[in-house]
């Protein structure tokens, strides 16, 4: 994994996001489990994304110890692979916070422009980006391990 020791603060005392590491794997691949599962088994992608050195992944972490989210960005294509929050912290602000952080290394490591895949059926996430400034900008059909289609999204940063 790209490495970058850059922790923001959240709006809480005690909340920050870090650095994913291989630590995080479990939580990781839970919370994909728990959220992607619709779309088909991530359990040989999660690995993949906290260890490879195109990617860069954070968590978000409340009160000091306890993850409530995780995002990963390909440096090499400037894309968005994954977000997640759990379900009991979906719309507290964690998620944007997450996007935040990203763009904020996206635009530290010099990207122009930010790439996300979200299901076509999953409105949550649409509005969620497109509030973000997402644009759609096309689909892929077949994109998910379970051959859901996909819309393609994009925002210049």
């Amino acid at each position: 994994m790209a490495r970058d020791n850059t922790e923001w603060m959240g709006g809480t005392q005690g909340d920050f996001i870090r650095p994913a590491s291989d630590g995080d794997l479990d939580f990781v691949r839970g919370l994909s489990n728990q959220v992607f599962s619709v779309f088909g088994d991530y359990d040989e992608m999660v690995p993949h994304w906290i260890s490879n050195p195109e990617c860069v992944s954070a968590v978000y972490i409340k009160d000091g110890r306890r993850p409530q989210g995780f995002v990963v960005l390909s440096l090499a294509i400037g894309e968005i692979l994954a977000i997640a929050v759990i379900p009991e912290s979906q719309r507290s602000g964690t998620g944007s916070a997450l996007l935040h952080y990203m763009e904020f290394l996206a635009i530290q490591r010099g990207l122009k422009m930010l790439l996300l895949h979200t299901a076509q059926e999953n409105e949550a996430a649409q509005a969620f980006f497109g509030k973000a400034g997402f644009e759609v900008i096309g689909d892929q059909e077949n994109y998910y391990p379970k051959g859901q289609t996909a819309l393609v999204m994009s925002k210049a940063i």
